[in-house]
């Protein structure tokens, strides 16, 4: 369902869109930011379905009239989305874009322009995007979706009303698993942390997948402890490897040692609870510094990955300090 109102965590953004539209002041621009998979699409589409409903009862587009129905079904003549073509949007999209706005809206109605990951748009495409917002046409609102205001121009960030959308808490998470996807609460609470505040991430998760890949995962952490040199070096090359996984294996090191960590004052709150026994016993052999020192390192090692850095010397860097500091 498209509407405003079933939009998960997003309370302040969806505070803000429902006052500008009871009271009909509605900016020509807006940008929505945060990760993936957390209702900024979701936003933008029920804004567009609010703005062109035939039977509205105040701001909740009725699901039901004709406009409601193309919406729904991404065939509303007045309602373009402009996405990524391959990697980027090019200036070839944002040009055929600004012909069909120089026509009237076919239904008569308010035009609305999604631009999704905007951050994608490459220089010439953001340039001509920018013009459109200058001089936007009569009865027509864009709306962009963006993971950050820094991935924009800043003269395409100042032209728009900027709303985040934050991540999802992962007790939300959590519930809605266990209502949608009828999944347990140990197994929902691993995926949740996973998906880092995404709840479309959860939600599409291929949970057997994940949880095999997980228990892998905790395996092989576990047997690099007390584990050689070459040994270390091995398991980072192979992680390494595989870019697109890499972030989510540094997450899985920073739960592993969070519940070692977390297992000296609250037990009853670490997250990988079917490896309790042996999480009590490594959380004795640590001090709380040298535990929280292999978190921060940990952190520091996705910032550098993300940046750019070698991602086999990092891994390297990260496994040394990880496993054979004292």
């Amino acid at each position: 369902m498209i509407s405003l109102e079933p939009i998960i965590g997003q309370s302040h953004a969806v505070r803000l869109l429902t006052r500008m539209l009871e009271n009909d002041r509605l900016p020509h621009a807006l940008l929505f930011t945060g990760i993936d998979g957390i209702g900024k699409q979701t936003a933008a589409k029920a804004l567009a379905m609010a703005l062109n409903c035939l039977r509205s009862a105040g701001v909740l587009a009725c699901m039901e009239c004709r406009c409601c129905k193309k919406v729904i079904s991404g065939n509303h003549p007045d309602i373009i989305i402009v996405e990524p073509s391959s990697r980027f949007i090019k200036i070839g999209q944002i040009r055929a874009l600004r012909k069909h706005l120089s026509f009237a809206p076919v239904e008569g109605g308010r035009r609305v322009i999604i631009i999704n990951d905007a951050h994608c748009m490459n220089v010439e495409a953001s340039n001509a995007i920018l013009k459109i917002l200058e001089e936007p046409p009569d009865n027509t609102h864009v709306v962009l979706t963006a993971h950050q205001t820094s991935d924009l121009l800043p003269t395409i960030v100042s032209r728009c009303q900027h709303i985040a959308f934050n991540p999802v808490p992962v007790a939300k998470i959590v519930e809605e698993l266990a209502n949608r996807r009828d999944v347990d609460e140990d197994t929902a609470t691993t995926i949740a942390v996973l998906a880092k505040g995404s709840l479309g991430r959860a939600m599409s998760a291929d949970i057997e997948k994940w949880m095999g890949w997980r228990k892998e995962l905790l395996g092989r952490v576990i047997s690099l402890s007390g584990g050689s040199m070459h040994t270390l070096f091995g398991f980072a090359e192979e992680v390494s490897k595989d870019k697109d996984k890499l972030q989510d294996t540094l997450d899985m090191f920073i739960m592993w040692f969070r519940d070692i960590l977390i297992c000296k004052f609250h037990p009853e709150k670490i997250l990988n609870n079917d490896y309790a026994p042996r999480i009590e016993r490594i959380s004795k052999e640590f001090s709380v510094d040298e535990l929280l020192n292999r978190i921060t390192a940990i952190f520091a090692t996705q910032r550098a990955v993300l940046k750019n850095a070698n991602r086999r010397l990092a891994l390297e860097v990260l496994l040394l300090n990880l496993y054979l500091s004292s």
